[in-house]
């Protein structure tokens, strides 16, 4: 039996015979032929290839699904399956029946097709599942996998030695030139520029970023960046420049010329992008230093005079006393203060409010212009390259160019005074009163406020950041118009949303009135939630505990799992789940053979990034493992495609196993951070109050059946939410996502509309729930107890803004998916916008209807909620588990390059999964070797028993890595 499984929704929606289907299938004899005949045309439906002859391919749920069709038992495949001949000729009938293309007769549409992605470099399973794709629309029939691999990878060789000869092609001798001096070291320096190029930006600091400009330079005077690279994908420029800055300046020298100048070139593109993301958050992390410390002057001077403050109240209360005493004579007020208080002490106390009232201290802004002199350590720099564009036109983004040139030309020009027609226009209203004083500019005070405007300016989208990732026009977020057009009918389709605008007003109407009905309807028996007159209020649901009979035989059946689970060292676990499953070829360059040395040097690397013990650690700690060889493969082949693959391989595989379904089905998935201590100095350390220390987060992603699937390092200053769609997007599994949960700092209104676009459904848990404000569209609508909460202007959807741009929306969120742009680097950028960008708008409206619809829905579901609960206790299980795997360097990640950082997480992750798989696998071992017969175990308590919470795995001590016990694929 075949191992591929259908849901009951795809075998209808695919493998449902028609009229004419039923004909065919009906002119052939003998009840075996037709249901034969109508097993394979059913199974080319579904995978769009023909089952294997020779023993028949036989999917279970296809065969049962096509003989409850036609109404012929599924014992028959058994002997049309002996009737080789009667196959092919069905094969054949079929093919022509559905207009089906020989993959022989086809090669050439599929080279073509194959040439033209391979320019944007997409890993070798994402390939394939296009190749797949393009495939059935073009009615190719399918070839083996080992075929479309070969095919897949003949064309990847082709285009990338046109992609090198084309970038050799592009550059002059001088530009050769300049790329060979990269490598090149001179004099008494031992290393080459383009070590120094390399290095990750330090920490906030203005040498720091004079740094990062001064790269800049060096960039910008190599000529290279005026090379127009449009024509190759990002993924491929990224995949170069990922090359280059793995390799050492003596292997880029044994490279070709020509794929050694097209790594260069593509690595100087992408740095130079990286650099200025990096010089524009380093520039707000320096601005937000200012600031802050200017608020804590302010706040240690207030400590200061906490007495004098005082003091002075209590003064004041004895002249109010005096004031309001109605028997205190109007002649007789001023003597009788005085009588109570010195006039001394009011005269001195005058002087300290005035110093209060007036000087420094009462506003941070002076603060800010006083420390002048630290911001033009770096302002110079900052202004010079920042390379601004106007995104959205207004008065204050124009003022704010005209400033930047001007300073700019001061600057150059070595001119400390500004002239009388300086630009002012975007200076805010509450900053004019430091900025103009007597009628004339204070230029440290007008510098400031230039600088604090430009960054809230770059934030809200007004103004870009050319040669920017993050920091690019919205513009450059959208996938092109045509690539749009074609699978747009599809992706609206897939979402269950109208593709016409027209239509969307109306169908997001009845949607939510439906939402608004059915919470009113169940509000009177609903004891989570109590409306009235001004608002509502939540109750705790009561706690989920199992009955009393349920918990008697809950510790039964763990103390019988307890008495049965193998003991095992992690070493050995990772091995028998390579043997299993070989999730260590993903690391293997295709065709080459996997020794059993070969595969404990891949282990060896994982354990070593995921434990954070350090790989020349792990080497000593290891007999027979080279440092030398395990620094090759982390280098080489621990990069993130394959990490993802190899992930996928895992998840897969935990999904398959008839015990995890006791756990969840693999539709639900939940996401959480988890903080670990970072104390080098480098860009993305942020101290995190919760957790006292300078912390990194890794952002990890687990289904209901406890597969850790996805995982990605972010820094602790960003809010989760953003990072949200990337796992959900882009995981290489198998899983069947619908359901994601949350907590409250993955949740923004962007984060609903998004899920909505992808036909999925964003649960969060969000703080203080009831605090949120909920939305309408229909004003007329009678909505009962909730009236209060909607009788505001404020709270009725602008439905004008949400269909004007229906389908940028839509073309912006298939961006994402696509990989035109990563999800987290455009929703970051998106959710910085200011609500006067007209986009921005209308996905926070749209976003505002599905989550009043998750709110209501919440507040009267208590199934929701129950999940929502059971889905974050479980990411909370992964990350007990991860602390306890990372106990190298006390959990402290060292590493300062952020390749290396995410290196950490995604091993991480995968010796999680492993565990995951071992230990379901073991369970599911128990269960069926064990079960004692006479029926004192519950099995169906398995959903309460988890993968995690075992103590058989030892994850300290020795490592030995046996070669004997590996078994090669």
């Amino acid at each position: 039996m075949g191992t591929e499984t259908y849901s009951r929704e795809q075998l209808v929606k695919v493998a449902r015979f028609t009229d004419a289907d039923l004909e065919q299938i009906a002119y052939r004899r003998l009840d075996y032929n037709r249901l034969g005949f109508g097993y394979q045309l059913a199974y080319v439906k579904l995978l769009n290839r023909f089952p294997i002859q020779e023993p028949l391919e036989v999917i279970e749920n296809i065969l049962v699904y096509t003989s409850s069709q036609l109404g012929i038992a599924g014992e028959e495949i058994h002997r049309y399956g002996s009737r080789r001949p009667t196959i092919t000729e069905h094969q054949e009938s079929i093919r022509h029946y559905l207009c089906l293309r020989h993959f022989s007769n086809s090669i050439a549409d599929v080279e073509d097709f194959l040439r033209k992605t391979a320019y944007g470099f997409e890993h070798m399973s994402v390939s394939i599942a296009r190749l797949h794709e393009f495939l059935r629309q073009n009615n190719i029939i399918e070839p083996s996998a080992d075929t479309l691999q070969r095919v897949i990878q003949t064309q990847r060789e082709a285009a990338r030695t046109a992609i090198y000869s084309r970038i050799a092609d592009m550059l002059s001798e001088q530009g050769r030139c300049i790329l060979d001096a990269l490598i090149i070291t001179e004099g008494d320096d031992t290393f080459s520029p383009l070590h120094y190029l390399k290095q990750p930006p330090g920490s906030p600091r203005p040498v720091s970023f004079n740094a990062l400009t001064a790269k800049m330079e060096q960039i910008e005077r190599t000529g290279l960046l005026s090379l127009d690279m449009q024509w190759l994908g990002n993924n491929f420029q990224r995949h170069l420049a990922q090359y280059a800055q793995k390799c050492s300046i003596y292997r880029l020298r044994r490279l070709k010329n020509e794929r050694r100048y097209a790594v260069l070139t593509c690595f100087l593109h992408q740095l130079y992008q990286d650099t200025s993301d990096a010089m524009v958050e380093m520039y707000d992390k320096l601005v937000n230093k200012v600031y802050n410390r200017a608020d804590k002057d302010i706040e240690e001077y207030m400590k200061k005079r906490r007495k004098q403050v005082k003091k002075a109240l209590s003064n004041y209360r004895k002249v109010l006393g005096v004031l309001l005493d109605d028997s205190v004579q109007q002649e007789e007020i001023r003597a009788k203060i005085f009588d109570q208080i010195a006039p001394e002490i009011l005269h001195e106390e005058i002087r300290e409010m005035d110093a209060l009232l007036g000087g420094k201290y009462n506003d941070s802004f002076h603060l800010v212009v006083a420390r002048h002199n630290y911001i033009r350590q770096f302002s110079p720099q900052l202004f010079k390259h920042l390379a601004l564009k106007v995104d959205i036109s207004s008065p204050t983004s124009e003022s704010v160019l005209e400033a930047v040139n001007l300073l700019n030309l001061m600057n150059d020009q070595g001119k400390h005074k500004l002239p009388r027609n300086a630009p002012t226009d975007f200076i805010p209203k509450k900053l004019k009163p430091f900025v103009i004083k007597n009628n004339q500019l204070h230029k440290p005070a007008w510098e400031a406020a230039l600088l604090t405007v430009v960054r809230d300016q770059i934030k809200s989208g007004n103004l870009y950041v050319q040669h920017s990732k993050r920091f690019a026009s919205l513009e450059e977020f959208f996938s092109p118009e045509s690539e749009w057009q074609a699978k747009r009918e599809k992706f609206f389709e897939r979402a269950g949303l109208p593709a016409d605008p027209a239509e969307a007003r109306k169908y997001l109407t009845e949607r939510l009135n439906t939402v608004y009905d059915r919470f009113l309807e169940l509000l009177p028996n609903n004891p989570y939630v109590e409306c009235n007159k001004e608002g509502w209020k939540t109750f705790s649901d009561p706690g989920e505990e199992l009955d009393s009979g349920k918990a008697a035989a809950l510790d039964p059946l763990k103390a019988w799992i307890g008495k049965h689970i193998r003991t095992i060292k992690l070493p050995d676990l990772l091995i028998e789940v390579d043997n299993d499953l070989h999730f260590t070829s993903s690391f293997i360059a295709p065709g080459k053979d996997a020794s059993a040395e070969h595969i404990c040097e891949i282990i060896a690397a994982i354990m070593a990034y995921a434990c954070e013990v350090g790989l020349y650690t792990i080497s000593q700690l290891i007999d027979g493992i080279s440092y030398n060889r395990i620094k090759h493969i982390a280098d080489w082949q621990l990069n993130q495609e394959n990490q993802r693959s190899g992930l996928a391989v895992i998840v897969n595989a935990i999904s398959k196993l008839d015990v995890t379904q006791h756990w969840g089905d693999g539709t639900t998935s939940s996401s959480d951070a988890q903080r670990f201590s970072l104390r080098r100095k480098v860009l993305q350390k942020t101290f995190s109050t919760p957790f006292n220390d300078f912390a990194l987060e890794f952002y990890s992603f687990v289904a209901d059946n406890y597969a850790v699937f996805y995982s990605v390092p972010i820094e602790c200053a960003d809010r989760d939410a953003p990072f949200v769609l990337d796992g959900i997007l882009y995981n290489e599994s198998d899983l069947p996502l619908y359901e994601h949960f949350t907590d409250s700092h993955g949740f923004t209104d962007n984060n609903f509309a998004a899920f909505a676009m992808f036909g999925r459904k964003f649960t969060p848990r969000i703080k203080a729930l009831p605090k949120h404000a909920i939305f309408c569209i229909d004003a007329d609508k009678d909505y009962g107890a909730l009236e209060p909460l909607l009788n505001r202007k404020e709270r009725v959807i602008h439905m004008d803004w949400i269909v004007d741009q229906w389908d940028k929306i839509a073309h912006f969120f298939a961006s994402l998916e696509s990989g035109h742009v990563t999800a987290s680097t455009a929703l970051r950028r998106l959710n910085s916008f200011s609500p006067k960008n007209h986009f921005y708008r209308a996905v926070r409206e749209l976003g505002r209807i599905f989550r009043t619809e998750h709110t209501l829905t919440f507040m009267s579901d208590p199934a929701m909620r129950k999940r929502n609960r059971r889905g974050l206790l479980k990411g909370e299980q992964i990350h007990a588990l991860a602390r306890d795997i990372r106990y190298g360097k006390r959990g402290r990640i060292n590493n300062r390059d952020w390749i290396e950082q995410c290196n950490s997480c995604s091993c991480l992750t995968l010796v999680i999964a492993c565990i995951i798989y071992w230990q379901a696998k073991e369970i599911n071992r128990i269960i069926l070797e064990h079960l004692p017969e006479d029926g004192s175990i519950d099995i169906s308590l398995l959903q309460h028993v988890s993968p995690v919470s075992w103590e058989n795995l030892i994850i300290y001590g020795d490592y030995n890595l046996n070669r004997d016990k590996v078994k090669r694929p």
